[in-house]
């Protein structure tokens, strides 16, 4: 019903609705491709977002650090074309994030439904930190006319836990951290973890600008 009547009144009001949004992030190790080709992290970005919306455009904001190497999105199956912008022209769309300098923006869309949208993010050290390297995700939507009923994020550590070495054995020269959970740090608080999966779960948000910082002992430099 609301659906019906939101179709009916988008020829006369703009309005913008999102019923809920689930993002899933993948940390990963990957071999250089220039010589000596040692081992880097990356991580891989996946979200989903249901709408109800008479123009909106797939919005991908970047921490000033650590840009997207690409990213795609599509709405119900169709192919929306991708690109990188300042925060200052993103403005002129009526999106932006305190956090981010730059962001990716597709093409306008007039349609309902479930929002897809990937992207590859590098990784760097830590400022001040060269032993430990993170990932910082921003989570960003304002100007709604209705709360979200759902924002989730979740980061599967596994690929990176797996790849240490003799992990949980106490010859292990990473042991320490691990016993003492202090391997890796996660902000803001409030994350549950199962496994090798941390996760936020935020409910009826008017408007969210949240900041996901994950970091973790860099072994493999």
């Amino acid at each position: 019903m609301l659906l019906c009547f939101l179709h009916f009144f988008s020829f006369f009001f703009l309005y913008h609705v999102i019923e809920s949004t689930h993002t899933y992030a993948k940390l990963f190790l990957t071999r250089s491709k220039t010589y000596p080709y040692a081992l880097e992290a990356h991580v891989r970005f996946d979200q989903k977002v249901i709408t109800l919306d008479n123009g909106m455009r797939a919005y991908i904001p970047e921490d000033p650090r650590y840009p997207a190497l690409w990213a795609k999105a599509w709405i119900n199956g169709r192919s929306l074309v991708m690109h990188r912008y300042t925060a200052a022209q993103s403005r002129m769309t009526g999106t932006t994030s305190r956090h981010s300098r730059y962001v990716w923006l597709s093409n306008d869309f007039h349609e309902n439904g479930e929002l897809h949208k990937q992207a590859e993010f590098v990784v760097l050290p830590a400022e001040g930190a060269q032993k430990i390297d993170e990932y910082i995700c921003i989570l960003n939507w304002d100007d709604l006319d209705r709360p979200i009923k759902e924002v989730t994020f979740t980061m599967d550590l596994g690929g990176i836990t797996m790849a240490i070495p003799g992990i949980g054995r106490q010859s292990n020269p990473y042991y320490v951290q691990w016993l003492y959970g202090t391997f890796f740090r996660l902000e803001p608080p409030g994350y549950q973890r199962v496994g090798s999966t941390v996760s936020w779960r935020w409910t009826n948000v008017p408007r969210i600008d949240q900041k996901i910082r994950v970091q973790w002992y860099a072994w493999y430099r």
